[in-house]
């Protein structure tokens, strides 16, 4: 009598194919993670760059000489880097710091700057986070002044 080989796969087969399976569900997994991390962070900046597009618009919309457009708090363009509002030494805003939910908005001017007669608005950005967190979105528009 003569043995017919079973059809079928061994026990080393299967546990190989378990195992090729598990590496490649592990790496969809962490992929998955990657994905909502990413998504959530999107949602943050997405906020962050809607809150600096309204308070340009409204800063753009002021007549020159308003108060909110002055050059106060760090003259000169070294004031526009002011990116946070606490350093050494601690910075400080021209106009702001507003908070609106989780972000801080806040914004610094530069007069006579690129030219005489302009004036550089730069809104910043921040999450509430951590004080020393650089800005998620800083948006600069250059305003002239009336004939």
């Amino acid at each position: 009598m003569v043995c017919q080989r079973q059809k079928g796969f061994t026990l080393v087969e299967v546990l190989i194919a378990l195992m090729v399976l598990t590496i490649g569900l592990l790496a969809v997994a962490s992929m998955q993670t990657l994905s909502v991390t990413g998504n959530s962070q999107a949602v943050r900046t997405t906020k962050a760059a809607i809150w600096a597009e309204n308070t340009m618009e409204t800063l753009i919309k002021r007549p020159y000489q308003h108060a909110d457009l002055q050059d106060v708090a760090n003259p000169g363009v070294d004031g526009l880097n002011c990116t946070d509002l606490v350093g050494t030494p601690p910075c400080s805003a021209d106009g702001g710091p507003t908070v609106q939910g989780s972000f801080t908005v806040f914004w610094n001017v530069a007069d006579n700057h690129p030219v005489i007669g302009c004036k550089i608005i730069r809104v910043l950005v921040r999450r509430n986070h951590t004080a020393l967190e650089r800005p998620n979105v800083v948006l600069d528009f250059i305003k002239m002044a009336p004939n």
